[in-house]
């Protein structure tokens, strides 16, 4: 079977970031035959092993990154590309024309509902106005906004600018409300506080839909949460043990349509025009959304292991105006560990 030849870009390729395992699932392609182009702010980036070019290049926001962003594209004809961070997802996002005017797709999902899943408190507004199941949540301005929390536990987490569960919290009482909202709210974290989900069915679940919102594929992991890699945060308190996972999924990819149409009807009412990815406990069969990413995941790797490639699907999608199956995968157990790299 003949296959597609494609120069890609992929920026922010740093080690455990969803840019590696984007570059992973596309070396796995079998439909499209890739040229890896890559970038990072530093030459120190295990990711330099996986491309087939490597650019180190200055951060997003500096001045001079677009127009080297622009050469590079030129340069390699580069026909589509992929953001590697929360950065530079919002790099690409706020340059969409650029993209446009180079001929060059991309993943994105719309400018509205990235803007909206990166704003956690706006995302469970708008998901508990559409009439989804959501934990109890409450925004936090100041000290004051704790007086009227009375769901314990609470995860106390950022609001915006976050990521791999940076300054996530588990508070049991006011008096570690108090202390760690006190801690975070000092260094200027935007804040939230949000009921903690008590199950240990946790999931990620990829939902990728097409240019008119139409269901493309959705794939489901059960998460495996067990080892440092996986675990964030571990409280043993009254005989019972809560925590908080990782940024770092593992586990097993299943086909439960109970938990996927649950998902998929989220996408729908959202508007989703691209990839998202749903982080949930369930209960009672029921999904319950903790975070929402608007992008590509980290355990897209994964996924591509078990069929389901989602960067190949949308390069040819986007570039050869080919359709995919994505929902021909297989259910199997992934686990992960740490490689060593010699640069």
């Amino acid at each position: 079977m003949k296959k597609e030849k494609v120069n890609v870009l992929v920026i922010g390729i740093g080690a455990g970031s969803h840019g590696e395992q984007i570059i992973k699932a596309l070396r796995l392609a079998t439909k499209v035959d890739v040229t890896i182009i890559g970038t990072d702010v530093t030459n120190l980036s295990t990711g330099k092993q996986l491309v087939d070019i490597f650019y180190e290049v200055p951060y997003t926001g500096s001045e001079g990154f677009k127009n080297i962003f622009i050469e590079i594209i030129k340069k390699h004809n580069v026909r589509f590309v992929f953001h590697g961070s929360e950065v530079t997802l919002k790099f690409l996002s706020d340059n969409r024309d650029i993209l446009e005017n180079l001929n060059v797709a991309h993943p994105l999902n719309s400018e509205e509902i990235i803007n909206l899943c990166m704003n956690k408190y706006n995302t469970f507004k708008t998901l508990e106005n559409l009439g989804f199941k959501v934990p109890r949540y409450k925004k936090i301005n100041s000290l004051e906004d704790l007086k009227d929390i009375d769901f314990f536990p609470v995860v106390l987490k950022p609001n915006t600018r976050s990521g791999g569960s940076v300054h996530v919290n588990i508070c049991f009482d006011k008096e570690d409300l108090e202390l760690v909202a006190k801690y975070l709210l000092k260094y200027g974290i935007d804040l939230l506080a949000q009921e903690y989900i008590d199950s240990d069915d946790e999931y990620t679940i990829g939902v990728t839909s097409d240019d008119n919102g139409q269901i493309i594929g959705s794939i489901c992991v059960r998460r495996i949460i067990n080892n440092a890699l996986t675990v964030k945060l571990k409280v043993q308190k009254d005989g019972k043990i809560y925590f908080i996972s990782t940024g770092v999924s593992q586990g097993q990819v299943i086909k439960d349509r109970n938990i996927l149409s649950q998902a998929e009807m989220i996408a729908k009412k959202l508007g989703s025009v691209g990839p998202l990815n749903i982080q949930c406990r369930v209960i009672n069969h029921e999904i319950y959304p903790f975070e929402i990413n608007p992008r590509l995941s980290g355990s897209t790797s994964l996924r591509a292991i078990a069929g389901y490639n989602e960067p190949e699907a949308m390069i040819l999608y986007k570039v050869f105006k080919q359709r995919v199956n994505l929902n021909d995968y297989k259910e199997m157990v992934i686990l992960r560990t740490i490689e060593e790299v010699v640069l």
